[in-house]
């Protein structure tokens, strides 16, 4: 009995990913743009605290895209760092020639509201934030704003966030969720929108989009919520590519991943009045979204402690050989897509546990010193 009603808990856990899956493999497909022509101006925002390890990396991969250079200007908000970033930032601009300006925080203010002061300081439209430990593809920016002019509905638009490869089981852990997150976006996105938005990528209009909701939520998501409160569409561009670092340590991945999740659940029911809206996104992907972010993680493992107590007082012995193979599947097997979801749902579990704390400034966790070389 315990046994049928774990499978039936299972049943139900899954029943968005089941959705997605199918909607990836055989769904609608994003339409293909035309390779960007004239490019507007644009101006990229960068907030950072304590990078001084990365920043001339990263202000010196900024140059490196394809994006012309004349066509950009970099704002970098300076969020009260305690190390050398801001004097190693502005040697490096200083060198690469790009038109700049550093706006200094009086106090930390963490990522969302360091946007906000930029955002009405931007001498162009279109937006773009950026993290200050993250790596584009040369041809990135071009793809993401290629996307964003590519239909006047859409006020948003987020890149690809893959990991920066290494033999790390965290790394390739994080590759494999990374590929199937990213597909269910571009099948969202195909259809109308998605606010599963990457913080390392992100370009929006700033006519439309005057100010992020720094009150509570990730910024990433708050942004593509608020192009779609508007009427308009937030999008994926799987072609517009960002590299991160992850940490090879799980417990500073954990720490990363949870305050990740908090973000994003905190921002989904945070727009639940959005829900009485008609249209598909609002009827349909969201419902399924709110679903799998707060429902399904307290399903999926109710659904595997009734079936360990459904399996023990059946057989004791049958119960230690479950855990048994369990586990040396778990050390055997780890690097797969099963697991992946399993880590997921652990993430999330920490994310709603934490709702409610003040998650808007915390320190990096990536791997900063042992990437720098």
């Amino acid at each position: 009995m315990l046994i049928s009603l774990a499978a039936l808990l299972l049943f139900f856990s899954l029943i968005p990913y089941m959705v997605y899956f199918f909607g990836i493999y055989f769904g609608k497909k994003p339409a293909r743009i035309a390779p960007l022509q004239n490019y507007p101006c644009i101006s990229i925002i960068i907030s950072a605290y304590n990078e001084e390890q990365v920043i001339g990396k990263r202000i010196a991969n900024i140059k490196e895209c394809h994006y012309p250079q004349e066509r950009y200007e970099l704002l970098l908000v300076d969020d009260c760092s305690s190390d050398n970033t801001k004097n190693l930032a502005k040697i490096s601009l200083e060198q690469s020639g790009i038109d700049y300006r550093i706006i200094a925080n009086a106090e930390r203010l963490g990522p969302t509201r360091s946007y906000n002061s930029a955002i009405g300081k931007a001498k162009y439209p279109i937006v773009v934030t950026t993290d200050a430990d993250v790596f584009f593809e040369p041809d990135a920016l071009s793809h993401l704003i290629g996307r964003l002019l590519s239909d006047k509905r859409i006020a948003a638009v987020t890149g690809e966030l893959r990991p920066l490869m290494n033999t790390a089981s965290t790394t390739i852990l994080e590759g494999m969720y990374r590929s199937f997150f990213g597909r269910m976006c571009e099948w969202e996105s195909a259809h109308e929108s998605t606010y599963n938005f990457n913080g390392a990528l992100v370009a929006f209009r700033s006519d439309l989009i005057t100010r992020i909701n720094d009150k509570q939520g990730a910024d990433d998501a708050n942004t593509a919520f608020e192009a779609i409160r508007r009427g308009y569409r937030a999008v994926y561009e799987s072609k517009s590519i960002v590299y991160e670092i992850i940490p090879r340590s799980f417990k500073t991945q954990f720490r990363q991943k949870t305050r990740r999740a908090t973000g994003l659940i905190e921002a989904t029911l945070s727009n639940l009045d959005l829900l009485g809206r008609k249209n598909q996104f609002c009827r349909f992907f969201y419902p399924m979204r709110i679903f799998m972010y707060v429902i399904t993680p307290p399903l999926f493992f109710l659904s595997v402690m009734v079936l360990f107590l459904g399996v023990f007082l059946f057989n004791p012995l049958l119960f230690v050989i479950l855990i048994i193979i369990l586990s040396g599947a778990g050390i055997l097997w780890r690097k797969n897509l099963a697991f992946a979801f399993v880590l997921n749902q652990i993430y999330l579990i920490g994310g709603l546990l934490n709702l409610g704390k003040d998650m808007r400034v915390w320190e990096s966790t990536s791997d900063k010193k042992k990437n720098s070389s």
